[in-house]
């Protein structure tokens, strides 16, 4: 027996696909391109994958190969692979040109444990919470110094606005991450400002909630 703990495998995925600043990818393609920077880094930072595309396809719950070429052709207008797949084989692997330069030289990036994988493939957690954990660990840094940054305070508003679902849908995986102990929610109260507006109506400060992720998935 070795004393050595094996270290855990991450998954790095550039911030701005996360949050969707620059391009927008729904939450199942989210899934799918995370996959995909998983396989890469798996390949030993191989950009040329060969994989089997159906079973791809079922680890992301793709059930048409055009859905599937779908994404990868939106995938190829917005840079993330290099080359277009016209046709799907009928046997064989699919070599996929993961753009590289995309994770390498972008200095802004997000990682989490592969783990996640195992929450989406057991259907614990739909697409929605895959992606949610992903946006608020985008805003945590362990590491910063210069002041608390264990915990991320994103408002319901903006998540339901950067991934264009409604809230209900940011409600309900919130709910699906806190039942499976993924985050930590940490509610904070109405505030008064001691200060009145125009009608002498008391001004209150209303702080968004403060979301931790959970130690295992960093």
């Amino acid at each position: 027996m070795t004393d050595k703990v094996k270290k855990k495998l991450q998954v790095k995925v550039p911030t701005k696909v996360v949050r969707n600043e620059e391009d927008y990818l729904s939450n199942a393609e989210f899934v799918l391109y995370t996959r995909l920077c998983f396989l890469y880094f798996r390949n030993f930072q191989d950009k040329k994958i060969t994989l089997d595309h159906k079973k791809l396809m079922r680890f992301c719950k793709i059930s048409d190969n055009r859905t599937f070429k779908t994404r990868m052709k939106k995938f190829y207008k917005l840079g993330l692979i290099e080359e277009e797949i016209p046709k799907l084989p009928t046997k064989g692997y699919l070599t996929i040109i993961f753009n590289e330069k995309v994770c390498s030289e972008d200095e802004h990036f997000t990682m989490l444990n592969a783990d996640i994988f195992n929450y989406w493939k057991n259907d614990q957690i739909n697409e929605y919470a895959f992606r949610q954990v992903w946006y608020y660990k985008s805003h945590i840094n362990l590491h910063d110094k210069e002041r608390d940054r264990s915990f991320c305070f994103v408002a319901m508003d903006t998540l339901a606005d950067r991934l264009r679902i409604s809230k209900e849908y940011v409600h309900n995986a919130n709910k699906q991450l806190k039942k499976l102990k993924l985050i930590q929610v940490v509610k904070h109260k109405l505030e008064s400002t001691d200060m009145h507006n125009e009608a002498d109506e008391l001004i209150i400060t209303k702080y968004n909630n403060h979301y931790y992720v959970a130690d295992s998935l960093h």
